[in-house]
């Protein structure tokens, strides 16, 4: 199958003009290429037009830029220094990770950048670096206006120059000017190879369907879906502008949400060719909720959260936030974390002499708690049951025999057990 599949594609020199078609076909219907990484429909037909794309992401996004977070600095000897208001001495870099830039404050800031990386796959920061000084300003660019200079490399495509273009601009930008933090690409070829892909462009299909299901749920309301024709019995057809006026009547009477279902009368000498949506087409109305935990999944979070009623409980809203914070929230927005200490710090540790780090603080998040507190009570026991190992060396037991229970019930391998029964302190006995 694969050689069949290259012997055509070397007939036609690329793919073939029947792929191409339906290629063209499907974007003209729902507004998608197959072929092009293409960060405006991941905004305009997703994020900015979707109310279930945008309910998640905006979910996350508050969520995530929400999340209490440490500000450290490591000392050359290891050390960790917290860094927060009462600690003048690294003020400048605790007033630039919480105001990045004049317009904006770390809660903003945050929450901007990771509404671009969920919905388009890219997040692209400038940032302004003073001759001599460390970055002193951060800003989200918007990255349906960037374009590139690009040179294929061996090892993916090398950006030479940015160009950014919104509302009319035309900037010139150096690639170390640019934060550029994209998602995993598989296909990196093309004019668009340089940017990350978007989960959208994953789920094309899912929000085209969403997209459309929610148009014909909106034309349903307004007019019925088209329910019906009417025509007049008369011998006389009627003229343009008197089905143009009989048109705007009949939706005035039965148009709109408070007539729906309702039956109107008419005096008038009509027939109706009834076009109703048999219950088939109406379950078009229920490919809603079906596509909402599709759109969910690629988030990684439960469409319970987004009001899908099924298998709702109290003990699954509990399970469901959890999930929440730990696939849907904490990862975007540990990578974006990531991304700001590799490209923001180096200037300021410099500066300081000192290794710089944002982290989340994880302890702070209550919906995690309970998990945490059975990893304290789970480290407490293993302590425990390792110091009554210790203990009973010599009286009870042998060495031998010690790195063998700390093997078996602790499930250590042979030389970290080893290690322990050889670094052990002089454990006393208590009476």
């Amino acid at each position: 199958m694969p050689n069949l599949k290259a012997g055509w594609k070397a007939f036609w020199g690329g793919n073939s003009p029947f792929e191409k078609w339906g290629s063209d076909i499907f974007y003209q219907q729902f507004g998608f290429n197959f072929g092009s990484q293409n960060i405006e429909q991941s905004l305009s037909k997703g994020y900015q037009s979707n109310t279930y794309v945008y309910s998640i992401i905006d979910r996350i996004a508050q969520t995530g830029a929400g999340l209490p977070k440490i500000i450290e600095a490591i000392q050359p000897n290891g050390d960790i220094e917290i860094v927060d208001e009462n600690n003048s001495k690294y003020s400048e870099y605790y007033n630039f990770v919480n105001k990045p830039n004049p317009q904006t404050n770390y809660k903003s800031f945050k929450y901007q950048s990771l509404v671009y990386q969920l919905a388009t796959g890219n997040v692209m920061q400038l940032g302004v670096q003073p001759v001599g000084f460390p970055i002193e300003q951060a800003w989200n660019l918007q990255p349906q206006h960037m374009t590139a200079d690009v040179k294929d490399m061996v090892t993916g495509p090398e950006v030479l120059k940015y160009y950014y273009s919104p509302n009319g601009g035309n900037w010139t930008i150096e690639p170390d000017k640019i934060m550029h933090l994209k998602k995993f690409n598989p296909n990196p070829i093309g004019s668009d190879g340089w940017l990350g892909m978007s989960p959208l462009q994953a789920a094309f299909r899912t929000l085209a369907t969403s997209n459309e299901t929610m148009t014909a749920a909106a034309s349903l309301i307004s007019n019925k879906g088209s329910a019906g024709m009417l025509t007049s019995r008369s011998d006389r057809p009627l003229t343009t502008g008197e089905k143009d006026m009989m048109d705007e009547a009949l939706k005035g009477r039965i148009g709109g949400s408070e007539n729906f279902g309702k039956i109107n009368v008419t005096s008038g000498n009509f027939d109706f060719i009834k076009m109703a949506m048999s219950p088939q087409d109406l379950q078009l109305i229920q490919m809603n909720v079906l596509t909402l935990r599709d759109l969910c999944s690629i988030y990684g979070a439960k469409s319970r959260m987004f009001n899908d009623p099924q298998g709702a409980s109290f003990n699954n809203n509990k399970q469901d936030t959890k999930d929440f914070y730990v696939n849907a929230v904490i990862p975007p927005t540990e990578n974006d974390l990531e991304h700001w200490n590799a490209y923001y710090n180096p200037s300021w540790n410099k500066k300081f002499g000192v290794k710089f780090r944002v982290r989340l603080d994880k302890s702070k998040i209550e919906a995690l708690q309970e998990d945490q507190d059975k990893e304290i009570e789970k480290s407490r026991k293993r302590s425990e049951i390792q110091r009554n190992i210790l203990i009973g060396i010599g009286k009870s037991w042998t060495e031998e025999s010690a790195i063998v229970q700390m093997m078996d019930v602790l499930s250590m391998t042979e030389e970290e057990a080893k290690e322990i029964v050889g670094q052990r302190p002089n454990i006393q006995i208590p009476q």
